[in-house]
This record gives C-alpha cells, structure tokens and sequence, in this order.
C-alpha cells in the first residue's frame, strides 16, 4: 500500500482566517507586523503570564532532561527516554494541567485573589471539577485522554508560545534544549529563576514532583490531586496570580530576551506605554513611532506598514460595500461606493503608488506575494471615473476573492447571480458612513492590541 495517496502537502493557504477574511489579507499584514515584531507578539501569544509559565515549565522539563532520569519500565515502553518529543510533550500537558487546576482551587477557597482570565483550558477544568474531579487522578499522558483542551499541544500555553520560544533559541521545533545557538537563552533563564527565590523555589518543587510521577511503573501514570504538595499548588497561585503579578518580577528578563523594547517595536512601545485608550485607529500610533525611530532601516518597517495599509483598508471597504446588501444592481454598488466619497481611483491610485516600490514586494513570498501582487494589479485598470470603470474594478477585486476561496474549497461570498446582480451569501454587513471611514482610514491593526496587552502585563498593569 502506497501511503502517500492518504495525505496531502501543507497547504499555507488554507490555514489563514478561512472564516472572517475574505480577500486573504491576513498573510500580508501579517508578514508586515512580524517584520517588527520577529514573532514575539501575535494574536495568539501576548500574554506575559503564559509567557513566563510555558518558561518556568520547559525550564523545568529541562533540568529533568539534564538529571537522566531512568524512567520506568512502563513509560520506557511509550517515550524510550526523557529527551524525546513525546516525553516532554506529556511533561508540559500535565504542568499546564497542574496549573489550571491549581489556580480554580485558589479561586474556589481566596486563598489567593486570582485572575482566571487568559488562562487556558479552565473550561473543561471546571466541569471535572463540578463532577468530582480533580479528586479524580491528574493522567501522565501526550494523548487526547489527559488533555484539558482539543489539540492541547498546538492550542494550549505550550503550543501558542512554541514559535517565540523557538524565534528566542530557546529550543528547537523537536523541543531539543541543548543546542549551541541555545545556550546563551537558557544561561539568561538560569539567572532569572535564581534570582527570583519564590519562583526558583516552584521550580524545584515541580521538579521533584515530575522525578516521582515518572518512577511510577506505568505506560500512563496516575497522581491523585491530594497527593500533590500544597505549597506547588499554593506557589503556582501566587506567582502566577495576575499577569501584572507575573509582570513586575519577569519585566527585565522579557525585554532583555524579546528586544521589544528596541528598534521599531521599542519606538511602538514607548507610545503604547504613554497612552490610556488603544481602542482608535493604529494609524497615529504608527506615524508617531516614524518620527521617534531614528534607524533608518527600523524606521523604514513603520513606513512600509503606513504606505500599504491604505491599499488594504480600500479594498476592505470595497467589499463592505458588496456585503452591505443582499442583492445589488452596478449602478446601486457604484452610488454606495460614492456615498462614501470615494470613487473609481481611489484603489487604483493607491495600487499605482506602491506597484513599483520594489523593497516592499521583497518582502513576501509565497502565497503572500501572490496576493500582493494581485491587488497591486488593481494598477492596471482604468482610473476614469464612470460606471463601467467602477464595474471593472468591483470584478476585478471578486475575481481576487473568489480565486482565494477556491483555494480554501470555500464558496465566495458575494458573487454574480444569473441577472448579473452581485449576490451576497452571507451575512450582510453595516456600512460605516464617509465621516467614520475617510478616504486611507486604516483596517488592520498589525498587531498593536495584542502587543499592548503585553505591554501592559510587563508594566504591572491591569488588562481591566
């Protein structure tokens, strides 16, 4: 049996937004914001609590690799030996278990005051507990069995923080610690358990407890919540209480090891951490960031964001506008289109203005290119405002749409119907006025409320 016909290549362009962007702009903003922050900060990993718990535990995790720890015979049947993938996968789902269940227990009993917000599979945690669990045994295991949430290791804290970790040295995608290019990172994580006690001190414990758990002769060890030692339920509470908590004492190791407080992401730092609402438009935080950055090439990342987000932003309204109505004649696209003071050169002009800049097309590839490029050959259509110019650029831009939902295997969502009307198939969206949205109002906001989130953990301050 030839097993390759039961599977297919990766395929990038199917995992990106495939519910809520519609013309495939996430990988273009996308690879614009990580130009700046190097993978630091994204829509799934800004929190400095998780940040710091996905350390302590492969810091942990670590120190048990190095100690070659004989494992039983029955885990020696499952993982071979302690630096193996799977056996530091099973490690890190039982710590984050550990975690969950030790935080709902400090809020049940305010033995500490706790914020379970952000914390990751607390859900289903609660529903264990509400049914007798954790009195029920916490499970040593990679599989779906011990696990609190679907997918725990690519969804869960490990699994988020697995590519900043990775972008930091810190290990590899095999979780393999001991690389050359690695040491510097872990000698800064050394130092920074050490020099915080209480902190150190849940370390060793933890790393005591995982010492037991795998001595335990069985291909799936079983600890019951009462066998594991108040003070690593108690410490986890208190260190890792808030993530203001966690930030006062982790803030310079971040900084020192992220550099988000350097270069373009410095400059974006500075703003965000003098500002009280992050809720407007992207837009002047950026611009400020430009005139505060004195590299040229760091500045430069800020102007590229500022010359392409309008491009970006323009489209987005476009098919609002072909959104805004179930069905839709050209005439009465082309009326909406100008109620919101723009007109047919208002995309167009601003694909003209970027279609040459060459340094900005550098920057994709892949997948991401090709739709760059694509809306940049928006250019090549006629800017004369009329309404058989208007209906070239709508077909243009669906053309665009629709060759990005095939590669999904997704149905567009607005088309022409057999009367050459547009049709939309799903849900119909409120048009902003032209006084909320003027002409080069930014959409996207390449990150900054994620990396504000961060910021404003690591400053001690209440994401409230």
């Amino acid at each position: 049996m030839f097993i390759k016909q039961f599977f297919t290549e990766f395929d990038d362009t199917l995992t990106q937004s495939l519910n809520i962007d519609p013309l495939g702009m996430t990988m273009i903003w996308s690879r614009l914001g990580q130009d700046i922050f190097h993978n630091r900060v994204s829509s799934i990993s800004n929190d400095v609590r998780n940040y710091t718990l996905n350390l302590l535990h492969h810091y942990v995790i670590k120190r048990v690799v190095e100690a070659q720890t004989q494992l039983s015979r029955g885990l020696q049947a499952v993982y071979g030996h302690t630096d193996t993938l799977a056996f530091k996968q099973a490690c890190l789902i039982y710590l984050e278990n550990l975690f969950v269940f030790s935080m709902l227990e400090a809020e049940e009993q305010q033995q500490v005051s706790v914020q379970t917000q952000g914390i990751l599979g607390t859900s289903k945690a609660r529903l264990l507990i509400s049914s007798g669990a954790p009195t029920q045994p916490l499970k040593f295991t990679r599989e779906q069995s011990g696990q609190l949430l679907v997918r725990q290791l690519t969804l869960g804290v490990s699994g988020r923080y697995k590519t900043p970790f990775t972008e930091m040295l810190f290990f590899d995608k095999e979780y393999r610690y001991h690389q050359p290019q690695s040491a510097v990172s872990w000698e800064k994580a050394s130092n920074f358990f050490q020099e915080n006690e209480e902190l150190n001190g849940l370390a060793n414990a933890l790393f005591e407890h995982l010492q037991e758990v795998i001595k335990q002769d069985a291909k799936v060890p079983a600890i019951l919540w009462q066998d594991v030692s108040k003070p690593i339920k108690q410490a986890y509470a208190q260190q890792f209480a808030t993530p203001a908590v966690v930030g006062k004492q982790s803030k310079a190791f971040w900084l020192n090891v992220t550099e988000l407080d350097q270069n373009a992401a410095g400059s974006l730092y500075e703003i965000i951490n003098t500002q009280t609402d992050e809720t407007g438009s992207a837009q002047p935080f950026f611009e400020q960031a430009i005139e505060n950055e004195n590299n040229a090439f760091e500045k430069q990342k800020l102007v590229d964001i500022c010359h392409v987000e309008p491009l970006l932003a323009e489209c987005e309204l476009l098919f609002s506008v072909l959104m805004s109505q179930r069905v839709q004649t050209e005439e009465e696209v082309y009326q909406r289109y100008l109620g919101l003071e723009r007109n047919v050169n208002s995309i167009i002009h601003l694909a003209r203005e970027l279609q040459h800049d060459i340094d900005i097309k550098a920057k994709f590839s892949g997948v991401a290119k090709k739709r760059y490029e694509a809306l940049l050959a928006l250019a090549q259509l006629d800017n004369t405002d009329s309404q058989a110019n208007m209906t070239l650029l709508v077909d243009a831009l669906l053309k665009y749409h629709c060759a990005i939902m095939n590669q999904r295997g997704q149905s567009p969502w607005v088309e022409r119907d057999s009367q050459g009307d547009y049709r939309c198939h799903i849900k119909s969206r409120t048009l902003p006025t032209a006084a909320q949205r003027p002409y080069k109002t930014w959409f996207n906001r390449y990150y900054l409320d994620q990396f504000s989130q961060l910021i404003r953990g690591l400053e001690g301050k209440s994401n409230d």
